[in-house]
């Protein structure tokens, strides 16, 4: 039967020595990371489900990657935004020179 939780081992390098951690995280707080991340309640009671074999491992990296893509695409397209915003400042006040 499962806890609800989750653990996983975090490595962290600070220059050449590495520290691990082991972290507990529930399956509550995967959910809502999976929510904030875009994914629907289907998707992630799917993803929250219990399975065995490397095929269930391998969609489960494909849904979370998938989500990252999308993520990082949209943080890129407000990169670009923000871009065009700085020029247009810039240009507003190098015009009055």
């Amino acid at each position: 039967m499962s806890t609800g939780h989750k653990t996983c081992t975090l490595f962290v390098l600070w220059g050449d020595r590495m520290k691990v951690t082991n972290t507990s995280i529930t399956d509550k707080e995967i959910a809502e990371v999976l929510s904030q991340a875009g994914l629907t309640d289907k998707q992630i009671k799917a993803f929250l489900s219990e399975c065995c074999g490397k095929d269930c491992c391998a969609e489960k990296m494909r849904v979370l990657r998938n989500a990252r893509r999308s993520l990082l695409d949209s943080i890129h397209q407000k990169q670009a935004l923000l871009d065009k915003l700085d020029y247009v400042i810039w240009c507003t006040e190098n015009n009055d020179k």
